[in-house]
């Protein structure tokens, strides 16, 4: 019975494509509320679907909301300490306890990604939609890849839209870091993920969720490259190497190949320690790419850029 009840999930969480314009030109014109009932309330009163009402909710927190950096690298100690004679009791004052951190989102407009997904599940929950916050592991650095941590560094939403799941992240979706200061930008990418690209990116700590994505494990998934939403968001597929540290002899060059890369974009890329990047040589036989790129002859890390944005990164050592 269970087995049945995965793969119901599973087959539930299809890719979902909507034209948001008018939904993000109403909200881009509200005021920057204070209180997470008042957001609800205006988004209740200018939407009748609910697929518009949490593409609202997304869209204001992804805007208004400021990413707290100074949290994130001097974080709070999150830990909660109460009594409780039930589970009712118990999911009662949590809910208690994450309401005062939203409510410090909306009043100083800052907060860390369990802040966006928290205070998204609650406008989910005010509006009577259904939603629940994933956590999970995500990448960023060189230093990350095939370094296991089994412990979870990034918290996301999944919401359900006429019957089917939907995965965002409204804090990447926000904007980035940039030479320590956060920068306001608002990324399409990460609202409805596309669900075969999920594990490049995201990775839950709870099994469920990971049997709605597809199967990988936590060691796969440090062990890749780091897939930047660049190179998501094309069409193109990353064939080989499938893992993120490439081993190679000081004889070998490193090759590189892709499906239905479009080759008539700008593609360089750069290995540390050089002053300058450079072209890869590039073949093309039918849809499939290589890309040859010269051995630095040092462990080193190397970075592919399509159209002056980083797309890949990936750990090279010479054996």
């Amino acid at each position: 019975m269970k087995q049945l009840i995965f793969l119901f999930l599973f087959i539930s969480i299809v890719t979902f494509s909507q034209n948001f314009d008018t939904v993000d030109a109403k909200v881009l014109n509200y005021p920057k509320f204070n209180k997470v009932e008042d957001l609800a309330n205006r988004i209740d009163k200018d939407f009748k679907s609910d697929a518009d009402k949490a593409r609202a909710a997304f869209f204001w927190l992804a805007k208004n909301i400021r990413y707290n950096l100074k949290e994130y690298y001097s974080p709070r100690k999150r830990s909660y300490r109460f009594r409780y004679s039930s589970e009712e009791e118990r999911v009662l004052k949590l809910q208690t306890i994450r309401n005062q951190f939203i409510a410090e989102t909306f009043k100083n407009k800052m907060g860390v990604c369990e802040d966006y997904a928290q205070s998204f599940k609650k406008i989910c929950d005010l509006l009577n939609i259904e939603a629940a916050v994933i956590k999970g592991n995500v990448r960023s650095d060189f230093r990350e890849i095939g370094t296991v941590s089994n412990s979870t560094n990034h918290a996301w939403n999944a919401v359900k839209i006429d019957g089917k799941w939907l995965i965002l992240d409204a804090t990447w979706a926000a904007g980035y870091e940039y030479n320590g200061k956060w920068i306001r930008k608002f990324n399409e990418y990460f609202y409805n993920i596309p669900i075969d690209k999920i594990f490049k990116t995201h990775y839950p700590k709870e099994a469920i969720w990971v049997l709605h994505f597809g199967q990988m494990s936590l060691e796969e998934f440090y062990n890749q490259p780091i897939y930047t939403n660049t190179f998501l968001a094309l069409d193109s597929e990353l064939i080989s190497p499938q893992n993120g540290i490439i081993n190679l002899k000081r004889s070998e060059n490193i090759v590189l190949k892709f499906k239905d890369l479009d080759t008539t974009s700008q593609i360089i890329y750069a290995i540390t320690g050089n002053k300058y990047t450079q072209k890869p040589m590039i073949t093309v036989v039918d849809n499939m790419a290589t890309l040859t790129i010269k051995n630095p002859n040092r462990n080193a890390d190397l970075t592919l850029y399509i159209n002056n944005k980083d797309a890949l990164h990936f750990k090279v050592k010479i054996e």
